[in-house]
């Protein structure tokens, strides 16, 4: 995770400050200074039809993992809601075994639905209507000109 700057190359004014992380935004990339009105290309905004759907997008491997994960987080959390010496004041017993019981809950709960909704097809209609919305835009010669001159890359059947 790096903190990204970007400023408007045409006026300087600061037009966006924030961390990379690893997921995609799928929408238009191209916004505007709002102090010059210059178009530039967001870099936190994808459009699939360019560059098409991530190769990891349906392996069910890593939610696998965050449910066993989750599984045993789960029951270290049971396991310790027996116990009555932690180490804390009696007051604050509960907290530990708590905070891994609702964690473990939430893994798994949340690797059980992501491993369904890529079998049961849901994530694969998500990206189709995403891929039809960024054809309809880069169908419109206009936009993918703007997008191109803003530095984004424009597959040449765009164009």
């Amino acid at each position: 995770m790096s903190l990204l700057k970007l400023k408007c190359t045409r006026c300087g004014k600061r037009l966006l400050t924030y961390y990379q992380y690893g997921f995609q935004r799928y929408r238009s990339p191209v916004k505007r200074c709002k102090s010059c009105g210059n178009p530039y290309a967001d870099p936190r905004c994808h459009e699939i039809a360019a560059e098409g759907i991530p190769e990891d997008a349906f392996r069910t491997g890593s939610y696998v993992v965050m449910l066993v994960i989750g599984l045993l987080i789960l029951y270290r959390g049971i396991h310790l809601a027996g116990r009555r010496q932690l180490g804390v004041v009696d007051e604050m017993q509960w907290l530990l075994p708590s905070v891994f019981i609702i964690g473990g809950l939430v893994m798994s709960v949340g690797g059980i639905i992501e491993v369904i909704w890529i079998k049961t097809g849901g994530k694969a209609r998500r990206y189709d209507r995403l891929w039809r919305e960024s054809e309809r835009r880069l169908k419109d010669k206009e936009y993918a000109w703007l997008l191109k001159e803003s530095g984004y890359p424009v597959p040449e059947k765009y164009l």
